[in-house]
């Protein structure tokens, strides 16, 4: 057997035991498909990278969950950055143009610092995402989520299915109280229409939000995701910028914006993002975040 080292990063936190916690393997080498998923098992985080050597770029990133590898997580990517920089022997060639390759394409990363120290890692990324006015009426979603119906937004944004490669149930909620309140009813949600969408996550988000330094508390829910679990929301974010794109009265324009997941107690994570609407089936994004690196170790691959 070898015996790899790998880091534990927070990710989309300044705090540490905070945020997401993501497994990061930085030199990977050697390790095969089945290898890996044993090890992101074995850790048992939302999620774990592996990073390998790359023709396409600095690195090649597998990410894993426990059960299965996964296209994408912001979050990975993020964590992934800052184990990087906390390895590298020195900052000399910050200039110098590093990127994981992934299976949503080739992530440029950028380090982004304050008088010499790391304040945010960012990546980009161009997705053509999908999206579907059709949902389940609002009664409906309220029996799912286990809500009234008037909790449910239905002015400024509406239900909507979008998709970035993997497709997500995105649910507008009155505020941040009516995103933590919720509580998925896999009963109401088996018999319902939603199981036909494809899509098997739900994104609840609020644009009313308690911090103003917030735009949207978001969290997912879902028939794979047990009641006391509130996974990260970064893989969901690619399908959020389309789903936000797709109303109207988002006009054409650059927009910043941050995201919220999670309350104090509860692995608070602070999303940050930037997206071109040019009116296209295209848009630009840059998803940047904070972490902390909070632990190291060796483990013996089988």
């Amino acid at each position: 057997m070898s015996r790899y080292t790998y880091y534990i990063a927070d990710a989309f936190t300044h705090h540490p035991f905070s945020g997401a916690q993501i497994g990061i393997f930085p030199d990977a080498a050697g390790l095969d498909d089945l290898q890996m998923l044993k090890l992101a098992g074995e850790l048992n985080l939302p999620q774990t990278i592996f990073l390998q050597a790359d023709e396409e770029a600095t690195w090649r990133g597998r990410i894993f969950n426990p059960h299965r590898e996964m296209n994408f997580a912001a979050q990975a990517i993020v964590a992934a950055g800052y184990v990087l920089d906390h390895v590298r022997d020195d900052h000399a060639d910050d200039d110098t143009p590093l990127s994981i390759a992934t299976r949503r394409g080739v992530l440029p990363l950028h380090f982004i610092r304050d008088q010499g120290e790391l304040k945010l890692v960012t990546f980009a990324m161009t997705v053509e995402p999908v999206v579907d006015r059709f949902a389940p009426p609002t009664e409906e979603l309220a029996r799912i989520l286990s809500l009234k119906p008037s909790d449910i937004e239905t002015k400024r944004f509406t239900p909507r299915i979008a998709a970035a490669g993997r497709p997500f149930l995105i649910v507008p909620l009155r505020d941040g109280d009516a995103v933590r309140r919720a509580r998925f009813d896999f009963k109401t949600w088996a018999e319902s229409t939603a199981p036909a969408t494809a899509a098997q996550e739900i994104l609840l988000f609020s644009a009313r939000t308690r911090r103003p330094e917030v735009d949207f508390h978001a969290r997912l829910v879902g028939p794979e995701i047990g009641p006391r679990e509130d996974p990260p929301v970064g893989a969901a974010m690619p399908a959020f910028c389309g789903y936000l794109c797709s109303h109207e009265h988002i006009r054409k324009g650059t927009y910043v914006f941050t995201v919220e997941r999670g309350a104090e107690g509860t692995r608070r994570s602070l999303l940050n993002l930037e997206m071109d609407n040019r009116g296209s089936d295209r848009l630009d994004l840059r998803i940047g975040g904070e972490a902390v690196v909070v632990a190291e170790g060796h483990i013996e691959a089988p």
